[in-house]
C-alpha cells in the first residue's frame, strides 16, 4: 500500500473511532406519580419535552468521554445522569446530544457545566442551573428558576413565579406572565414582559425593559443603566442607581405621585411634564416632586452620581 492510500485511510479510521465512541442511547422507564426528576449532563445539547405518556424516555448519543447513562428510580424520585470522568477537557461539540421526553407536570432540577438546555411546555417546580451553557425555555408554567454563570438565557411565554439570573451572560425574556425577578452582574437584560410584579438587580450590566401593566416594579443598579418603559401602573415603582442612569418612559395619562431624589452629583431631566427639578440651597443635590392625575399610584426614583430622565410614551 503506497503512502497516498495510507493517508486516505487515516481520516476514515478516525471517523470510525468517533462513531464508536459516540454511543447511542435509548432508554425508557415508567414515571411515578408526583415525579421529581434530577438531570445531570455536563456538556452537550439537552432537550426536555413533554408528552402524554407516564414514562421517561431518553434518546440520542452520549459524550465521547461518557462512562454511561444512569437512569434510576427511588420512590417518586428519578435520577438521570450522564456519568463523566472527574476531570476532562473539551467543548460542547464533544458533548452528549440527548432528547428527554417527560410527563408535562413534574418537579425538575437540571444542571450542567457547558451543557445547553432547551425546555418547552413543562409545568411545575422547574430549576435549571448551568455554568457556561445556554438555556432556552418556552411555555413553562408555575415556579421557574433559571441560573447561569456565563451562559445566556432566552425565554418565551413563561408563566408563574419566575427567577432569571446570570452573572456575565445575557438575559432575553419575552412575553412572561406573573411575577418575574431578573438578576445580573455584568450581563445585559432585554425584556418585553406582561408580568404584573417585576424586580430587577443589575451591577455593571444594562437593562432595557418594556412592560405592559405592573402593580409593583422594583429596580436597583450599580454602575449599570436601567431603561424601563411602562404602559400602565396600578400601584408602585421604586428604582435606584449608584453611578448608573435611569430612563423611565411613562404614559401621559398616568395617575401617580412622582418623587425623585437626584442625590449628590445626580441630574434630573423631566420630559414627561413641565415640572422642573429643584436644587438644594446648601448642597449640590436636586429633587423633583409632582402629581399626575389623581395620584393613585406612586413613583419613587433615586440616584447617586447618575442621571434620571422621565420620558413620555409616544
Amino acid at each position: 500500500m503506497n503512502l497516498y492510500h495510507k493517508l486516505a485511510i487515516i481520516p476514515l479510521l478516525l471517523l470510525s473511532q468517533f462513531a464508536l465512541a459516540a454511543e447511542q442511547v435509548d432508554k425508557t422507564i415508567s414515571s411515578p406519580d408526583n415525579l421529581r426528576l434530577k438531570v445531570t449532563v455536563q456538556r452537550g445539547e439537552v432537550k426536555l419535552l413533554p408528552w402524554d405518556k407516564s414514562e421517561i424516555q431518553v434518546s440520542g448519543t452520549l459524550d465521547e468521554l461518557s462512562q454511561g447513562l444512569n437512569l434510576m428510580q427511588n420512590g417518586n424520585a428519578v435520577i438521570l445522569e450522564d456519568k463523566m470522568p472527574r476531570s476532562y477537557s473539551g467543548n460542547n461539540s464533544q458533548g452528549s446530544d440527548l432528547t428527554i421526553m417527560v410527563p408535562k407536570s413534574l418537579k425538575l432540577y437540571a444542571e450542567g457545566v457547558s451543557a445547553n438546555y432547551q425546555l418547552r411546555g413543562l409545568q411545575g417546580d422547574i430549576n435549571i442551573q448551568s455554568v457556561s451553557g445556554e438555556i432556552k425555555a418556552s411555555t413553562l408554567v408555575d415556579n421557574v428558576t433559571i441560573h447561569t454563570v456565563s451562559g445566556d438565557i432566552n425565554t418565551e411565554a413563561l408563566k408563574g413565579k419566575l427567577e432569571l439570573e446570570s452573572v456575565s451572560g445575557s438575559i432575553q425574556d419575552n412575553h412572561s406572565i406573573g411575577s418575574v425577578s431578573y438578576k445580573l452582574v455584568s450581563g445585559n437584560l432585554t425584556a418585553n414582559s406582561h408580568a404584573k410584579e417585576v424586580a430587577i438587580e443589575v451591577v455593571s450590566g444594562d437593562a432595557k425593559i418594556e412592560l405592559n401593566e405592573v402593580s409593583s416594579l422594583k429596580g436597583q443598579s450599580v454602575s449599570g443603566d436601567l431603561d424601563v418603559s411602562l404602559n400602565r401602573l396600578t400601584s408602585k415603582i421604586n428604582l435606584d442607581s449608584v453611578s448608573g442612569d435611569i430612563e423611565l418612559t411613562l404614559p401621559a395619562d398616568l395617575n401617580a405621585n412622582i418623587n425623585i431624589n437626584g442625590g449628590p452629583g445626580g441630574d434630573i431631566n423631566n420630559n414627561l411634564t413641565s415640572d422642573k427639578p429643584k436644587k438644594g440651597k446648601y448642597s449640590p443635590t436636586s429633587s423633583l416632586q409632582f402629581q399626575m392625575g389623581n395620584g393613585s399610584a406612586e413613583v419613587n426614583l433615586g440616584t447617586i452620581s447618575g442621571e434620571i430622565e422621565l420620558k413620555k410614551i409616544k
